[in-house]
């Protein structure tokens, strides 16, 4: 399929397909596509929780105003940022290999780190930064999810998280995993769906100048 087709054909399904499983395979071959996601410094952010269990999603439901899409998908998957990401011993799992094979070289690898220091002192200083950082490269990494998963066949729709805390304790998130949004994902049920009114293009771009 084309990449402007897939765009096309990508929708925020509401009914999905009840009791259509997919695989751990089906999964691998998605979030292989989806680890290509940009991220600021190469940091990666984005972790995500699996659910497929049928308790447990229903679990989910609960926790999400009982939204049904949750009950009849294959999984729903909550998308999070990892606030341990900006930590030395992160930054130094990306790039400390890439030194290694000599991808960059000592004194690459010594400034590189150094800048990420500074970035990462200053999200520490302003939470509310460290906020906005996360929620821009797991949105990223999130769209390009849903991208994905419509190329090997599977329909998603992006959603809201709600109870933060009682999610936490459900599924044991620790404390430095954010949740930022949650994806079901599955086989629709409607093959064909109209796509709601979209702005033309004039009418929310602009050139050099408002």
């Amino acid at each position: 399929m084309s990449f402007d087709n897939l765009v096309k054909v990508r929708h925020s399904t509401v009914n999905f397909i009840e009791d259509e499983k997919m695989t751990e395979e089906d999964f691998k071959n998605i979030f292989e596509l989806t680890k290509t996601a940009p991220s600021a410094f190469n940091l990666q952010f984005a972790e995500y929780l699996v659910i497929t269990d049928k308790e447990k999603k229903e679990r989910v439901k609960e926790l999400s105003h009982n939204q049904y899409k949750i009950h009849t998908a294959s999984a729903v998957i909550l998308v999070m940022g990892n606030k341990n990401s900006i930590e030395l011993p992160e930054i130094e799992k990306i790039y400390g290999p890439m030194k290694l094979l000599k991808m960059i070289d000592e004194l690459e690898y010594e400034m590189t780190i150094e800048t990420i220091k500074q970035y990462s002192e200053r999200l520490k200083e302003n939470p509310n930064e460290l906020d906005m950082e996360l929620a821009r490269n797991v949105g990223l990494h999130a769209m390009l999810f849903m991208l994905s998963a419509k190329h090997f066949g599977f329909d998603t729709c992006p959603m809201h998280v709600h109870n933060v805390e009682e999610l936490r304790n459900e599924f044991s998130i620790p404390a430095h995993l954010e949740p930022i949004m949650m994806i079901t994902i599955g086989k629709s049920v409607d093959k064909v769906r109209s796509r709601g009114y979209r702005k033309p293009v004039g009418e929310f771009v602009n050139f050099n100048r408002y």
